[in-house]
Formats: C-alpha cells, sequence, structure tokens
C-alpha cells in the first residue's frame, strides 16, 4: 500500500476534525492539516516550553512508522480515529505554495476564516511557547481541509531583505469533494510585489 493511495484525493476527509491523545505532559493530535504532530511539555524551569517531538502527514503515518515514538494502544486509536472518520470520495481542501520562481524567504503562514489549520491544543501553557518543528513545505506541503462555500484566506510570506512581510487576502468559492491550489506568484524573482492565483489541486 502507498501513501499516495491514503491521501486526500482519494479518500473524503472532510469529517476529520482536530483532536489530540493527551498523556500526562505528552500529546499526539491530528489537525485539519492533514498533519500529526507529537508534542510534550518540558516543564524544567530551565526549558519550561512544549516541544515538538515529530510531525507527519497523514499519508505517511498510515502506511509507515510514527514519526516519533508513540505507545501502541495510542497508535491503534488515533489509526481508527483517521480510518474511521474518512469516507469513499475525495476531500475537499486548499494547498498553498510558493510559485517555482519565487524570491529568497524565511518563512510562510496562512489563516483559513481567521483560524490556522495547523494548530493544536498544547500540553502545557501556551504562553511557555513551542519550539521545534519543520515547516510543513518540507513534507507534504502546506494544506488544509476546508468547508465548502465561501472561504477567506490570508497569507504571509517573509521576503528576504523585505521591511515587512507581503501580506495577501482572497475570497474563495470552494465546491465540495475538489482540491485547489492556492499559490504566491511574485512580480519577479528580487521583488516582494505579489499576488495570489488560484488552480486546481
Amino acid at each position: 500500500m502507498s501513501a499516495a493511495s491514503e491521501g486526500p484525493d482519494c479518500w473524503c476527509y472532510d469529517a476529520l476534525e482536530a483532536r489530540r491523545w493527551l498523556r500526562g505532559s505528552w500529546q499526539l493530535a491530528v489537525a485539519r492539516s492533514l498533519e500529526l504532530v507529537w508534542i510534550h511539555f518540558d516543564s524544567n524551569p530551565a526549558c519550561f516550553a512544549n516541544m515538538v517531538e515529530g510531525e507527519q502527514a497523514i499519508e505517511d503515518f498510515l502506511v509507515g512508522p510514527p514519526a516519533a515514538p508513540t505507545p501502541p494502544a495510542v497508535l491503534d486509536e488515533v489509526r481508527a480515529y483517521i480510518r474511521g472518520a474518512r469516507t469513499p470520495g475525495r476531500s475537499t481542501w486548499l494547498a498553498l505554495e510558493l510559485a517555482p520562481d519565487h524570491p529568497p524567504f524565511h518563512g510562510m503562514w496562512w489563516r483559513i476564516d481567521g483560524e490556522n489549520p495547523e494548530g493544536c491544543a498544547l500540553p502545557g501553557p501556551s504562553s511557555a511557547g513551542v519550539y521545534g518543528g519543520a515547516p510543513a513545505w518540507h513534507r507534504r506541503g502546506m494544506r488544509a481541509l476546508v468547508r465548502p462555500g465561501q472561504v477567506h484566506v490570508a497569507v504571509g510570506v517573509s521576503v528576504q531583505g523585505a521591511p515587512k512581510p507581503v501580506e495577501l487576502a482572497q475570497t474563495l468559492d470552494i465546491a465540495p469533494h475538489v482540491g485547489r491550489t492556492l499559490r504566491v506568484v511574485f512580480d519577479s524573482a528580487d521583488s516582494p510585489a505579489a499576488r495570489l492565483v488560484v488552480t486546481p489541486a
């Protein structure tokens, strides 16, 4: 079984909701970004932070080993939840990417209807901060399940050499069971001026 056969174009994950499995100061969470994240809260005063132990796309989790050590019983519960929430068909989802000729950048974020699709509750206080982890585009890209209908998307890109992040926004009409890609297109490889372009995923 390949990871591709478990992805959002092969299954409808629309009913999947953000959920977490908490064991003391450790948790495994599933997000609407089609990602899992392992976090533990280090209460040592010298650290006192929520530390990311691992991150993994749902389809890679379903066909391979977890990205971080996990109790077998929790693995069984999480896999059962993911498979129980999906149905045959395609998911309703958005992906965010930069055009290939983008200028050097430091980071990228987005909000869908004001919410961070990668966000999850934390095992420790939010005031302690979150450390570790890697950008989603290092795995299967920035993507998220969305509800059909009008969706407002805000995007920010920190471009190298620009005094402030490039901020863009667009309202989209999302059809059910369709994947779309929202691409940040820059005027040139050395310009922070940009626009959003919607294409099929």
